[in-house]
């Protein structure tokens, strides 16, 4: 029998600041957790592993007051929907899951094992899973700076870590999945770096590699008969005033275990911009997701890492770019919200932002 995994991006079960009382937390609140899956469980439920990366802890714990506690925090409630849209694996090597602090972090641990979902990317522990007899190694770790001084998640500044690893494992385990925080946010496709780093981890043992943080997808390549998926997206979250980041993906690989044969088939989602649902994206949308897709595996699947690097010419340049058209884009979903905002909370907003720019 093959094994089936199927791999969404990013998913922020809270709120944030600029939707503050009309965020995910609002949609849960008002019409159930089930309601954000309701579009894409049937086809998670054919998974033998449903993977995610879960961008905010599932707590009551936190060590922040007022309209920041409830930033980036889920109500440990939201499990129901992650377990009855069967997903069994989320990781937790993100730069947002310690916002609320170390309590919290133990705590949305517990309750995932609670709930039979691994939580990935704990600090010194790695999930292996029994499916038919086999044993599948999920590993987790994040390239991006949290400001947190202990992380309890693997918090990571080069692949040598993951390289060591998979080396301690390899030989005790019949497949290796390593998921990646990384990249820049909003590129629509990957950095020279994180090709290198990739096709690296693939060298030295992994058989797949699934990659979030960038909020927008980036394509994936197949790298000596192995998918490294470089961006998988958002897949639930609330910031889709940020208009790329609407559009999403489902990643299903279909494994032979025997031979070790791999199969990928892309399904495209698309993120409702208010009440911020997957559901499957088809017609105009459905075709845009897949073209971008198959136009960045062009550039760089069977390319050297120069050639790619001379296709996409200066990459800090570009993230610069669609980093200036994400801020464009927030700064007008401030203006157009201003009047739902709590006046305490406008001027926290107006502050933060004052501060970053003194900051450079």
């Amino acid at each position: 029998m093959p094994l089936n995994v199927y791999a969404v991006g990013d998913i922020m079960l809270g709120e944030q600041s600029l939707c503050y009382n009309f965020s995910v937390k609002s949609v849960i609140k008002n019409k159930g957790v089930d309601y954000l899956f309701k579009d894409v469980k049937g086809i998670l439920k054919n998974g033998d592993i449903v993977f995610g990366n879960l961008e905010a802890p599932i707590s009551n714990e936190t060590n922040k007051k007022g309209f920041e506690a409830d930033f980036f925090r889920a109500d440990p409630d939201v499990i129901k929907g992650l377990k009855n849209a069967n997903f069994n694996v989320l990781s937790l090597a993100n730069n947002h899951i310690m916002e609320h602090g170390k309590k919290a972090f133990l705590s949305t641990v517990d309750t995932l094992k609670e709930n039979n979902i691994s939580p990935v990317g704990v600090t010194n522990k790695t999930e292996i899973l029994e499916v038919d007899g086999r044993k599948i190694a999920i590993m987790a770790y994040s390239f991006v700076e949290d400001v947190i001084a202990k992380s309890l998640y693997n918090k990571i500044s080069s692949e040598m870590r993951i390289i060591e690893d998979i080396k301690s494992i390899r030989d005790f385990v019949d497949l290796v999945i390593v998921s990646m925080h990384w990249g820049r946010e909003y590129v629509p496709f990957p950095a020279p770096e994180q090709v290198e780093i990739g096709r690296r981890v693939i060298d030295c043992g992994a058989d797949i590699i699934l990659g979030h943080h960038a909020h927008v997808i980036q394509g994936y390549e197949i790298y000596k008969g192995r998918p490294i998926i470089y961006g998988l997206g958002n897949f639930i979250f609330d910031d889709t005033y940020i208009k790329n980041t609407r559009k999403s993906m489902i990643a299903k690989i279909r494994i032979n275990m025997n031979t070790k044969d791999m199969d990928i088939d892309i399904i495209p989602v698309i993120c409702n911009p208010k009440e911020y649902y997957p559901k499957i994206a088809d017609g105009k949308n459905g075709d845009e997701i897949l073209n971008l897709i198959s136009s960045v595996r062009a550039k760089i699947e069977n390319k050297s890492l120069s050639g790619y690097s001379s296709e996409v010419e200066d990459h800090s340049t570009l993230a610069n770019k669609y980093k200036r058209t994400a801020k464009r884009e927030m700064k007008m979903q401030f203006i157009k919200n201003l009047h739902r905002f709590p006046p305490k909370l406008s001027i926290g907003i107006v502050k933060g932002y004052l501060q970053k720019l003194l900051k450079g």
